[in-house]
């Protein structure tokens, strides 16, 4: 990879000076969000404000303005989400909802899973950078367990990814982005992004195609150590990996008749990882190269007596990881073939829906499975959910969903959940539901071994494993007026049977070298908390937003505080539109105190963003802005886990419609 600083930036200037246009208006996008209508709570059209959840969206607009390039970097913004970063693994982040761990958030396309956890055992974002973002039409983040809709994943919550349906008249988008850290040990970025969709056939077929490249240097702000490969070869360790990431995605929407439609999907990823991890036996130079194949065929049907979906989709998720101590490439693949179906239909004052899903994973992985080569495992699951109108201002949800795992059996999730709109303004509504989390194929194979504890000791797998559980309760209002709205909720999630390492909790150099453990269920744990929120509208021309969430998880057996489970989190954005070409934005989002380890303690600390979009011509917008303006960094301690926060950083961006 080139640095681009000044490239980037002569770039910028000449694509702008070559675009001429007359300059239009931008309208202040407005601020509230619970008339928004969202599919993922029920699979099936609600308001944010009526729907059986606590729910988040990101707007495609929200997302253009963001200098992220990754889905960590768009939904992090949002009351009770946060982008976690994983110890130890080159500034790798996952996605973590009301203070779950990042693996029981479901990540879905178009309600399609994405899902990699067999393949990729740790440091898993791939999952998050594998979409172009021009692509997108909105976010929506569902707070709280979905098992009863979505099965074993969505223990913790759900993200789903809808992506844009073109028009007839044909559109085209042009992106660029890049950023740059003011403080010179690497970290540069950039990103090409191309969206373009239209009528093939006027209201008949449709095309919409997307495809973005990306590249960032890796950032080493701290001092080098030996190699573990070779003590006299002084390494640098990486507090982020250097990634190289191509995403191609393509859609065609066939309108049959006025009944039957069919949509196919592909997608292709192919995202490049270089870096080195600190371990206490040096620098550990790491490679990873991961290939992913989306194909999906969907054929909806709008009848008299209700609305049908028929899909088959598979993903294929290719791993190739350098070994450097054994100088070879080892390749695991893992391979998903899914059939999913469901009906929805309305009789007197209820909503039906019921469904099912067939899914088989397997799992190729002659590199930890030496002895067998791979696992597979069939999964199946039929669900029914009912949307029962009380009366004019009361609705309850009500449903289960029964998933049979081919090791251990049929796990039954039912879920309830009463919305009473109390005015046309006030809406309270609560619930209860339980979920479970299924081990992965690796941890449930005794010929799997992982390195683990910095190269100190491994980690075998158990056959004897037990899924997951939760049983979650919330209540939650939510009120609105023409200019502003807040919300309020409480929750609470017992879990069971979580799945642990058996390594002793202690600093890492009391592990015995080569000591072998394995995973079990003994955990109990309980995260509970509260969240607020809210949008105003100040004036015509500045919006003012924000949220806060107070999470205590800790650990039912022993009392403990959970790891990495902030206390407070916070964010406040004001946003001006300080003419009709120009808007700006500044805003704080703080970290409160949290444990990283059984001896390192991490203070809370802010970060402070500011930002600007203009729009430049009537086609042409471009964006702008400092992040970390403060140049907050973290303790020597917490560094040396593999925890940070990238430094000051200037960011550039460019938007072209055609």
């Amino acid at each position: 990879m080139q640095r681009f600083n000044g490239k980037l930036c002569l770039l910028f200037a000449a694509i702008s000076a070559a675009m001429s246009a007359n300059a239009e208006t931008v309208n202040q996008n407005s601020p509230l969000v619970f008339d928004k209508v969202v599919v993922t709570a029920t699979r099936t059209e609600n308001s944010v404000a009526d729907a059986p959840a606590s729910i988040a969206i990101i707007t495609a607009e929200q997302i253009q303005e963001q200098p992220g390039l990754a889905l960590n970097d768009l939904v992090e913004q949002a009351a009770g989400v946060e982008s976690r970063k994983q110890s130890g693994r080159s500034g790798r982040e996952t996605i973590s909802i009301r203070g779950m761990d990042s693996s029981y958030t479901l990540i879905m396309v178009n309600g399609r899973k994405m899902n990699s956890s067999n393949a990729v055992v740790r440091g898993n974002d791939f999952d998050l950078s594998t979409l172009p973002k021009d692509s997108i039409e909105r976010i929506e983040i569902i707070r709280g367990p979905m098992s009863a809709l979505y099965g074993s994943e969505a223990l913790g919550g759900v993200v789903n990814i809808i992506t844009r349906l073109p028009a007839n008249e044909w559109h085209s988008t042009f992106n660029m982005d890049g950023s740059s850290p003011f403080d010179g040990n690497g970290g540069e970025e950039s990103m090409l992004g191309l969206n373009t969709g239209g009528a093939v056939i006027d209201d008949e077929l449709y095309l919409n195609l997307s495809v973005n490249q990306s590249q960032r240097e890796s950032r080493t702000p701290w001092a080098k150590m030996p190699s573990t490969i070779d003590k006299t070869t002084m390494l640098t360790p990486t507090a982020l990996e250097e990634r190289d990431t191509l995403s191609l995605s393509g859609t065609l929407n066939w309108f049959i008749d006025d009944v039957h439609s069919l949509d196919l999907d592909v997608n292709y990823s192919d995202d490049n990882r270089e870096g080195v991890n600190r371990t206490t036996k040096g620098g550990q130079p790491t490679r990873q190269d991961v290939t992913r194949h989306n194909v999906a065929l969907t054929h909806t049907a709008e009848w008299e007596i209700g609305e049908s979906q028929l899909r088959y989709y598979r993903e294929e998720v290719e791993i190739a990881e350098r070994d450097f101590e054994k100088h070879r490439t080892d390749s695991v693949t893992e391979t998903t073939n899914t059939i999913d179906g469901s009906f929805s239909t309305e009789l007197s004052e209820h909503r039906l829906t019921v469904g099912g899903e067939v899914r088989k994973s397997e799992l190729d992985n002659k590199r930890d499975l030496a002895n067998v080569g791979g696992a597979e495992v069939t999964q199946k699951a039929l669900y029914a959910q009912d949307e029962w109108s009380l009366a004019d201002d009361w609705t309850l949800t009500y449903g289960a969903r029964a998933d049979n795992h081919e090791n251990f059996g049929t796990e039954i999730s039912p879920r309830a959940y009463l919305v009473h709109n109390m005015t046309d303004n006030l809406t309270i509504k609560g619930g209860v539901g339980t979920a479970f989390k299924a081990p992965s194929l690796l941890q449930l194979n005794e010929d799997y071994i992982l390195s683990s504890c910095k190269g100190n000791c491994k980690i075998k797998g158990n056959p004897d494993l037990q899924p997951e559980t939760s049983t979650s309760y919330e209540l939650a209002a939510n009120y609105r007026q023409d200019t502003w709205e807040a919300e309020v909720a409480v929750f609470r999630n017992d879990i069971e049977n979580l799945i642990e390492r058996t390594v002793p909790d202690v600093p890492l150099e009391e592990i015995p070298v080569g000591a072998v453990y394995t995973y079990e269920n003994i955990k109990e744990a309980r995260v509970q908390g509260i969240e607020i929120g809210g949008r105003v509208a100040l004036t015509d021309d500045i919006a003012l937003s924000g949220d806060a969430t107070y999470t205590d998880a800790h650990d039912e057996t022993t009392g403990e505080r959970l790891y990495d489970r902030p206390r407070q989190t916070a964010s406040v954005k004001l946003s001006w539109q300080a003419t009709d070409k120009l808007n700006t934005f500044v805003q704080n989002t703080y970290t409160g105190q949290q444990k990283l380890s059984s001896d390192v303690e991490l203070a809370g600390y802010s970060l402070l963003d500011v930002g600007m979009t203009y729009q430049m011509f009537e086609n042409t917008r471009i964006r702008a802005g400092v992040t970390n303006l403060g140049n907050e960094s973290l303790p020597e301690d917490a560094s040396k886990l593999g925890y940070s926060e990238d430094p000051r950083t200037v960011y550039m961006g460019l938007s072209y419609n055609f």
